[in-house]
């Protein structure tokens, strides 16, 4: 089984897991090489969510759950896929993944909606993002700072149950960090061009930590939310060339290195000339702070980040990643297409 939410990530509108099923035998000169698709809907503790719609994105196929909350589809083709998931009392959720040759078991968890986000709905069509942030045991964390670094700068804090709402947020990928004394910091984008809701998990940190390290993995330390603040004015500021890729778009790649992964997302691909010229060599930046140089992305796997912003030769205009990486010695990249020269940038936030 692959599982694909870890510590410090979050999940955007549900929790994934993936595990293979064989197909029903059938002689192999008659057997269809195209697989199934079959999951389960549920909210936190494993609750089943039954009469909710699932579609598969791209056509006009949907299927509702039954009672038990498991759905199916057949004849999907293999490849990079995508599932929604709607129901009255429920925000939608969203699943990227990838279809192999075996058919597919998914468990997709989603967040029930709150009755003041129908207000809001009724009232005037605007992006809400709500969620609820939790920890190991799936219990709310009451007083987490849910902080919003890209586009308009905001920040909400958990209540009591854990839950949280971002109301007009602008369509496109939002980063948030969300962190708590006592807990690692974690770092999520979403893509919004409708309702989200999100599960955001956070693990606590380990006793024997001292002040100082403490400080650090929680994300409060001065140095910590200057990283924080940089990264805000550079994805706040960054142009049509350079991309944030998620976690949850880097999902169904999963088995992949990094750099393949990347690749076969759609903002990946947006930049495939760029990818190329860069011949595999990044100048990379680790959590916002942490100097690496020149290197290829693919000495990671796409299930160790959480989020990657990419940053072709001229597109980081804030500065902010070569002051970091002043002294990293970073390979120049001359596009042929005779753009800007200069290093191609890599910030990798793990999980």
């Amino acid at each position: 089984m692959n599982r694909l939410c870890v510590r410090g990530s979050a999940c955007a509108a549900w929790l994934v897991l993936l595990s293979g099923m064989l197909l029903t035998g059938r002689p192999a000169a008659a057997q269809d090489p195209t697989p199934n698709i079959t999951g389960r809907v549920i909210v936190l503790g494993d609750i089943p969510v039954s009469d909710v719609e699932v579609r598969l994105e791209g056509t006009q196929r949907t299927v509702r759950t039954d009672q038990r909350g498991y759905f199916a589809f057949t004849g999907v083709g293999e490849g990079a896929q995508e599932l929604s998931v709607r129901g009255i009392g429920y925000m939608p959720g969203r699943l990227a993944i990838r279809v192999p040759d075996r058919s597919l078991n998914v468990s997709i968890t989603i967040v029930p909606s709150r009755a003041m986000l129908d207000t809001v709905q009724i009232r005037e069509r605007i992006n809400v993002l709500s969620g609820i942030v939790v920890d190991e045991e799936n219990k709310p964390v009451a007083g987490a700072t849910i902080q919003v670094i890209t586009g308009e700068k905001r920040t909400v804090t958990s209540g009591e149950d854990g839950w949280f709402t971002l109301t007009s947020v602008r369509e496109g990928v939002v980063v948030f960090q969300t962190r708590k004394e006592g807990y690692f910091a974690t770092n999520t984008a979403v893509r919004m061009d409708e309702w989200r809701g999100v599960v955001v998990h956070m693990e606590l940190l380990d006793p024997k930590y001292g002040a100082t390290r403490a400080a650090e993995a929680a994300g409060t330390s001065n140095n910590a939310l200057a990283a924080l603040r940089d990264a805000s004015m550079r994805m706040s500021t960054r142009g049509s060339r350079a991309v944030v890729v998620s976690a949850e778009e880097l999902a169904p790649f999963a088995d992949m290195s990094l750099g393949e992964a990347v690749r076969r997302t759609r903002p990946g691909a947006s930049i495939a000339f760029e990818l190329q010229s860069a011949r595999g060599a990044f100048c990379v930046l680790l959590d916002g702070r942490r100097a690496v140089g020149s290197t290829t992305i693919d000495s990671w796997r796409a299930t160790d980040v959480e989020m990657v912003e990419l940053y072709p030769p001229g597109t980081e205009s804030s500065g902010t990643v070569a002051r970091y990486l002043r002294a990293a010695g970073c390979r120049t990249i001359a596009p042929s297409s005779g753009r800007t020269r200069g290093p191609f940038y890599a910030v990798l936030w793990m999980r």
